[in-house]
Parts: structure tokens; C-alpha cells; sequence
């Protein structure tokens, strides 16, 4: 928790940091500097009076600009918003918020989130902070890269098919995709409602659990009906042990067309947790190999219904992938669709069941390294694959199922580029995931500062 003494020089020193890093960065599209200042101010009476809002009050935070800030802009990411401002918060921003913290900032994002890369055309790709010339991964690049590079302690991003997840993994921070329907979406420009979380990037899983309890302190935002909860708080647990954890690991999908160096990273660390107690065993899902087209025929065609409202009729306004991938969806026939949502159900069936014989499954999060943004439509990988379409690969599994999905830094390539390990609960088991998260990052050790960090927040 921030000391009462502290928290407006904390605020202006992260804003100071902002700045200096948005060259080299571009991890933020609206910088609210005057906003945060004023909260700092306030959030310093109320701490030195005693009046603690529990450990986000005073804490700096991003958000991503596909959620709702009232009274600041938010752009989703695109030219057609530009000029949005919302008259109020989504629910997730009311509850931050409300437990004290302070929002210094939306993050860049992939234009309406619908990319993996997060090179956006209209305000900029945003810079891997371990290597600015290459991808952050999307959609919520801002987010990882802010957190990764040392700006901010947390940000929130959302997750449809990876993007917590898979910009967390390229940029070395930790992202939690929580249940689906754990945190509220209300207030979020959705992409496709089926899958559609909202979650937190930290630097560590302290962080990350930081920002969940302040998500969860059970009460909706103003006009959704008062003090009911939207979401349960997360319950202590008992002491935990790797030597209590059986670990699943779909082998046959999770090794599958991954770089070497990636395979070898976590292989290690898996190796690393049997040598700390843990048991670790493959397992056979192979209703997994299915995910990624099954995703895209649900994932397209909702993006497609919402964005009808300006789609074709504003074309030109958009950036030329998201385009692409629109008019794309409109060759997926309704048909197409109502299978992909049935075979959602079959996977998700499949991957539960797999988790009635482990506590929980692992593997990559992303198959690949970072990469230079010019290679995301490129056929460059085995079997002429896309960088971007790989890069949803393994994440999807735990999109589709619904699940509690992390991904935390494991360790880094020759090249010196972060290698994400994903672990995965069952339904609402965040308390377990993050247990066992947090005791993998004491077997794997500190974790290095990338070349372009900003230092603490």
C-alpha cells in the first residue's frame, strides 16, 4: 500500500517517467496528468487521516483504451472513436477507482483490438520494451509494454484470444485472463461477447494479485444496481506447496510447431518444478487442434455484428488488417458460426474434463519470439503459418474453455527476448493459479530489467 506521505510524489514521478518513455515506448494514447495529480492529492489526505481503501488507494494504474473512462477520451485503438469521451466509467473503472487508485493513463492498443501486434495505424505500434524494433504482441500491447518497461506497477488490458496473455509473454510481464465473467465487460468496446475478459498485467504476481482484489471488492458501477457484486473476492488459501500440485501438459499440442528456443525455455522450467516437488505428466486433449479455426469463426462474425453499425459504410476509416479481417468475416456463413459455437462447447468440455485428473495445464503461452511487425503477415513460419496467426495459437485453448489462464515470464532466448510459461485453472480457481504462479516465480528467481526500463513507479 502506498505511505500517505508518498503518493503525490509517486504520481509525478510516474508521469515524469510517462514522458520520457512515450518516444521510445508509444505505450499510451491519452496521458491524464492533470486528473491523476488532483487524485494523488486527494488520495494523500485520505491515507494520512487513516482513511485506507485497501493496497491499489494511491497506486498508479493504466488502462486500456477500449474501456470506458468518464469524462477522457477512449478510442478503442481507432480514427472512427477519436473523439469519444463517455459520459461514464465502465463498471471495472468505477471499481478501481473506488478502491483508491489512480489512473495516469489509456494505453495503446490494437485498433479495436482486433490484431495481435499491436501496430497501430491511426497513434502508432507501440515499441517492445526488450527490443524496440520488434512486436509487443496486441491487443493489449500498451499495457505489458507500460508494465514491462517499469512505467506502472499494473495496467488493465482484455483478453479475447490472448491479448493479456500474449503481449505479457513478449514484453516479460505477468497477465492474468481470468474466468470468463469473473470481471465485468459492461462499459468495454467489445470484440466478440463470447470471449470477451477484462484482466490485469503486473510486473509479478504480487502485483497481479494486488490489482484483483481491487477488482473484487464486490460492488457494480453507478446505475447497474448498487452494491451487488459483480465479482467474489478472491478467498485466502492455505499454505501452498509445489509438492501438492499435479501438472498437465498437452504435448502433443503446446510443443507443436514452437520455436526451439521457446520449447527449451519451458521444458526447463517445467524440469525446474519437478526438482521443487511438483508433479508434471502429459496429457492427451485432442479436441485442442481444433481451436484456432473455431475461434476465428466466432470471433469474426461478432466483431463483424457489432461493427455493421460503421462497416463498410466507414471502410476507409479503418486500418487496412482490421479491414481485411471484417471483410473476411462476412464470407463466414451463419451456419459456419453456429458450428464454431457448438464445438466451443465441445472443447471447453474437453479441456475441464482434462483438469478432473490435474490441478492445472501448461505449456507456452506463445510459440514464438518477439518479432519485427513487417514479419506479422509474412508466411515466415513452418508450413508458410503468420507470425500473427501463431501467435494466438496457444492461447485460444483457454479462450474458448473459459478458464483462468496466466502467462509469467520464464526465462529469456540467446537474442535475449522473454519466453512466457501459461499456466491454467479450472473455472474460478484464480486463488490456485495465482498460488502456484507465484511459487514457480521463487523457483525461476528475480527477474531481469529490460534495456529500456524507467525504473520504479
Amino acid at each position: 500500500m502506498a505511505e500517505s506521505h508518498a503518493v503525490i510524489a509517486r504520481i509525478a514521478g510516474t508521469l515524469e517517467a510517462v514522458e520520457r518513455a512515450q518516444p521510445a515506448l508509444n505505450a499510451f494514447i491519452t496521458v491524464t496528468a492533470e486528473q491523476a495529480t488532483e487524485e494523488a492529492r486527494v488520495a494523500e489526505q485520505e491515507l494520512a487521516a487513516g482513511a485506507s481503501r485497501g493496497p491499489l488507494h494511491g497506486v498508479p494504474v493504466g488502462i486500456k483504451d477500449l474501456v470506458a473512462t468518464q469524462g477522457t477520451r477512449t478510442t478503442a485503438g481507432s480514427a472512427i472513436l477519436r473523439h469519444w469521451i463517455p459520459k461514464r466509467d465502465a463498471p471495472v473503472v468505477w471499481v478501481l477507482r473506488l478502491a483508491g487508485a489512480i489512473l495516469v493513463g489509456k494505453t495503446n492498443t490494437h485498433e479495436f483490438a482486433f490484431g495481435t501486434t499491436n501496430d497501430n495505424p491511426h497513434y502508432g505500434a507501440v515499441r517492445n520494451p526488450w527490443n524496440p524494433a520488434l512486436t509487443t504482441g496486441g491487443s493489449s500491447g500498451g499495457s505489458a509494454a507500460a508494465v514491462a518497461a517499469g512505467l506502472l506497477p499494473v495496467a488493465l488490458g482484455t483478453d479475447t484470444a490472448g491479448s493479456i496473455r500474449i503481449p505479457s509473454a513478449l514484453c516479460g510481464a505477468v497477465g492474468l485472463k481470468p474466468t470468463y465473467g469473473l470481471i465485468s465487460t459492461r462499459g468495454v468496446v467489445p470484440l466478440s461477447k463470447t470471449l470477451d475478459t477484462v484482466g490485469p498485467i503486473g510486473r509479478t504476481v504480487a502485483d497481479v494479485e494486488m490489482a484483483l482484489t481491487g477488482l473484487g471488492v464486490g460492488v457494480r458501477g453507478p446505475g447497474e444496481g448498487g452494491g451487488a457484486p459483480h465479482a467474489p473476492r478472491p478467498r485466502p488459501q492455505p499454505p501452498f506447496s509445489l509438492e501438492q500440485l499435479t501438472i498437465g501438459v498437452p504435448e502433443h499440442y503446446v510443443f507443436d510447431r514452437v520455436d526451439p528456443e521457446v520449447e527449451q525455455g519451458v521444458r526447463e522450467v517445467l524440469r525446474a518444478l519437478v526438482a521443487a516437488g511438483a508433479k508434471v505428466r502429459p496429457i492427451a486433449i485432442p479436441e485442442l487442434e481444433r481451436c484456432w479455426e473455431v475461434g476465428i469463426s466466432i470471433v469474426r462474425p461478432e466483431a463483424l455484428a457489432f461493427h455493421s453499425r460503421w462497416y463498410p459504410r466507414r471502410a476507409a476509416e479503418y486500418g487496412e488488417d482490421v479491414a481485411r479481417a471484417l471483410e473476411a468475416a462476412r464470407d463466414i456463413p451463419a451456419s459456419a458460426y453456429l458450428a464454431a459455437r457448438r464445438s466451443r462447447r465441445e472443447i471447453a468440455r474437453a479441456v475441464r474434463h482434462s483438469l478432473r485428473d490435474v490441478d492445472l495445464l501448461a505449456g507456452p503461452t506463445v510459440p514464438i519470439l518477439a518479432f519485427p511487425n513487417a514479419d506479422a503477415y509474412r508466411p515466415v513460419l513452418a508450413g508458410g503459418e503468420l507470425p500473427r496467426h501463431a501467435l494466438t495459437r496457444l492461447t485460444y485453448p483457454f479462450s474458448l474453455s473459459r478458464l483462468p489462464a496466466i502467462s509469467v515470464p520464464c526465462g529469456l532466448s540467446k537474442s535475449g527476448l522473454p519466453i512466457g510459461l501459461q499456466l491454467a485453472a479450472g473455472p474460478r480457481q484464480e486463488a490456485l493459479l495465482l498460488a502456484a504462479a507465484r511459487a514457480f516465480e521463487e523457483v525461476r528467481g528475480p527477474w531481469p530489467e529490460p534495456p529500456v526500463f524507467f525504473g520504479p513507479a
